[in-house]
């Protein structure tokens, strides 16, 4: 007689634990989120949109002018790239801001696109580039699926 026995408490316990962390990808989640706020951080080192690489538009003469450097842009004060904040949970993450300049500086705008001062003057006084600290390029997605993949691994050997 052959007689074939088969364990499967390996397997089993594999399996629950895909189950949890389809349930709750916190692990995850929580090293995404570190990715995603990265990404902002390097694109005000290098002064360029991360999707594209692309430098940022130079600051306008009158802007220079007033400042007295054209360096470093968007970042002197520090508000904007101190508001990037990363959040994540069992089931999202990202990396955002609250500042209200943020959109304006992402997306640009034109000049008197939010009205008039009670002067008249155009608000904003001139055309402002967009100068795109929001995005995700190819190594960018690279490093996603890696933080993705290295995550579920950790979590699947009970490690996560």
């Amino acid at each position: 007689m052959i007689e074939i026995e088969v364990h499967t408490d390996q397997a089993q316990a594999l399996l629950a634990n895909i189950v949890a962390t389809g349930r709750n990808m916190t692990p995850i989640t929580r090293a995404l989120a570190g990715v995603l706020a990265d990404i902002p951080e390097r694109a005000f080192a290098g002064q360029a949109d991360p999707a594209t690489g692309a430098p940022w538009a130079a600051l306008s003469p009158a802007t220079v002018a007033r400042r007295g450097s054209a360096q470093p842009i968007l970042q002197v004060s520090g508000i904007l790239a101190g508001s990037i904040h990363s959040e994540h949970g069992p089931d999202f993450a990202r990396a955002s801001t609250a500042d209200v300049k943020a959109a304006t500086h992402q997306f640009g705008a034109k000049k008197g696109q939010y009205g008039t001062t009670r002067r008249g003057t155009p608000i904003p006084w001139g055309d402002i580039p967009a100068r795109r600290f929001f995005g995700i390029g190819p190594a960018d997605e690279a490093e996603i699926e890696e933080v993705a993949l290295e995550s579920l691994l950790r979590v699947l050997a009970g490690r996560g």
